[in-house]
């Protein structure tokens, strides 16, 4: 076991500190600009209501007061005459009924200047000009508006301007016999409110600080807990970077991101030491032709290889990644390992060595490390008995009510360096060169249950193995298309075939199928859709049309268009045959063997191939 790692604190305070700050001044960005937003708006919804509140006032307070007794007052002399007397009284009833800082009554003079007639506070002559107006001139505006207009003037705010505190006006007309003979005007003080609001707001201020506050000691503490389990971990990392699997991680007690990252190490280590057990355990198993050659010759646990003609094999389930997303976890697992039992006893009966599983894909080679030279012969028979032995899966796929699973073999033979490639402390016995790739494309070609061979290994049992056709193909990096070849059997010491397939049944549709394709290039489906349709259907492929020049060999995602396809899933072709449409080349006109095809796609596909045998029967 190496050495633990070094140590490191579990709570860095300069850590905690620096976000404590970064959150701190992140609120404080957020609440100031809050809480001046908020005073603002308060002050103005309170100047607003007291506004409502002056105008209603304003109301009010002329049906208090006798506009003949007003419009008699003229002269200073008449301010000892009980009307002025009760005038004054009346302005101060509304003063302190009303909670207004001044009650005035004043009138228009011949010359358009305002005059006082009573004020509530007292201290004003009749006849003395109003000097309000002049300092603060937008009042004489709404006075003289007032006056001419013989309404109510809604209340507003003066004072700003000229720097004096801010005041509500408001002036109501006081007519007699339908014309204007005076005017009410009352005044209330803006600051009480801006002090009110002040006070509220800073008493919320004081709350948020309170609160943050109190929120960021909780964070500090959280923060302090999550960091704590994270210094668990970062020296549990360092102890896994070594090679050391045997770290403790305690069981995290919440399920934030902190506790998941903690519960996902857990899991990756425990995933480690199952790899670690399955490559020493079951690695040896399935490998142990290589084990028995490195026993016998110890210099070749040195690194490096030798080059050597070798036959490899690569096969792939079609379609099986899609359904095992829609499997339980424990069905996939049991359908691939079921598969995998019957393909690698079939290699190994065979005296292939499988050097990979890529998921449901398998990589063997014939040849090495124990060398023959009927490699070829083993590995084109062991691919037939691959495909025969694809009935057993199939009939477990029957006993889980699920579709039968096709598998493709592409088969080559060349060249490689093979040995054991990696460091010293890790390496695998393993090939590297372009026959492998050659394998690889050879087999992406296939379709459904097919076997594809090289001419390369074709040529060294041409004289026993039997073909069904042969297929162009272009690889990338050669001018030239190579020609591969769809075994059907083989003769002589591995005879055996491939069972003969039924024909297949077409059905011409009553009515073209309309279908959206979209090509597919390195893995990726263009987001372009192209036109087409399907004339003719059978169980596994398709005569259709398509309304652009597509290659041979080229896959194509679909989506069926057409009463019942909505919601269906996505299915994908490979084109076999593609000629022009009509003698047009912008068209083609393809035969299309389906390549991935959903339940819900076949179902509706049945549907239709059933719907026009019923409508036409001579359509079969």
């Amino acid at each position: 076991m190496p050495p633990p790692g070094p140590h490191r604190p579990c709570l860095p305070v300069q850590f905690v500190f620096k976000y404590i700050m970064l959150f701190l001044l992140i609120l404080l960005a957020v609440v100031l600009p809050l809480s001046l937003s908020y005073y603002q708006d308060s002050r103005d919804y309170e100047i607003q209501v007291l506004a409502s509140k002056l105008d209603f006032f304003a109301e009010r307070g002329t049906s208090y007061l006798g506009v003949e007794g007003i419009h008699a007052l003229r002269t200073p002399a008449d301010m000892r005459t009980p009307d002025y007397k009760d005038l004054l009284k009346t302005l101060n009833r509304i003063k302190k009924e009303f909670i207004v800082d001044n009650a005035i009554i004043m009138r228009r003079q011949p010359s358009g200047k305002y005059v006082f007639v009573a004020a509530g506070h007292g201290g004003f002559k009749i006849g003395q000009p109003v000097h309000i107006h002049k300092i603060f001139p937008g009042t004489f505006k709404g006075t003289n508006d007032t006056w001419n207009s013989g309404r109510i003037m809604h209340s507003q705010l003066f004072g700003k301007e000229q720097g004096f505190d801010q005041f509500l006006q408001i002036n109501a007309p006081l007519k007699l016999n339908g014309k204007v003979v005076a005017i009410l005007m009352l005044n209330k003080f803006a600051n009480p409110v801006d002090k009110a609001v002040m006070e509220k707001t800073t008493w919320l201020i004081s709350l948020t600080a309170a609160i943050l506050i109190a929120g960021l000691a909780l964070f500090g503490f959280l923060l302090a807990r999550m960091l704590r389990l994270l210094g668990v971990l970062t020296r549990a990392a360092d102890e896994v970077s070594e090679g050391n699997l045997d770290v403790a991680i305690p069981e995290p007690k919440s399920r934030d991101e902190v506790g998941r990252l903690a519960a996902s190490f857990r899991h990756m280590i425990e995933g480690l030491k199952q790899r670690d057990f399955i490559r020493d355990t079951f690695g040896r198993y399935v490998s142990q032709e290589v084990v028995d050659e490195l026993l016998t010759s110890p210099d070749s646990l040195r690194l490096g290889g030798e080059l050597r003609e070798i036959t490899l094999l690569v096969s792939d389930l079609r379609g099986f990644t899609a359904m095992s997303s829609r499997l339980e976890p424990q069905d996939v697992i049991e359908i691939i390992n079921g598969y995998l039992e019957h393909m690698i006893d079939t290699i190994t009966r065979f005296g292939g060595t499988v050097d990979e599983f890529q998921g449901d894909g398998i990589l063997a080679f014939f040849g090495a490390p124990i060398e023959a030279e009927d490699g070829p012969d083993r590995a084109v028979a062991c691919a037939i008995e691959m495909q025969n032995a694809m009935e057993a899966v199939n009939a477990g796929q029957h006993r889980r009510n699920l579709p039968d699973l096709k598998m493709g073999i592409g088969i080559n033979t060349g060249e490689v360096i093979i040995g054991n490639i990696g460091s010293e402390k890790r390496k695998k016995y393993s090939a590297i060169g372009t026959t492998i790739n050659t394998a690889y494309r050879i087999e992406s070609y296939t379709v459904g249950a097919q076997i594809l061979i090289s001419p390369t290994t074709h040529e060294q049992i041409k004289d026993i193995v039997d073909t069904q056709g042969t297929i162009d193909v272009q690889f990338k990096g050669l001018d030239r298309p190579v020609t591969v070849l769809d075994v059907a059997g083989i003769r002589g010491k591995f005879a055996c075939r491939i069972p003969e397939k039924a024909p297949e049944v077409f059905v011409t549709l009553s009515s073209p199928l309309p279908v959206h394709f979209y090509a597919l290039e390195e893995k990726t489906v263009s987001e372009n859709a192209i036109a087409g349709k399907i004339l003719q259907l059978s169980e596994t492929s398709a005569d259709a049309i398509l309304e652009k020049k597509v290659e041979i060999l080229s896959t194509l995602k679909m989506k069926f268009g057409g009463p019942g396809a909505e919601g269906l899933s996505e299915a994908y072709a490979k084109v076999m045959k593609v000629g022009p449409a009509n003698g047009d080349e912008k068209f083609s006109q393809m035969n299309l063997a389906f390549t991935s095809l959903p339940e819900d796609c076949k179902s509706f596909l049945a549907n239709q191939r059933a719907a026009a045998a019923q409508e036409n029967p001579s359509a079969i």
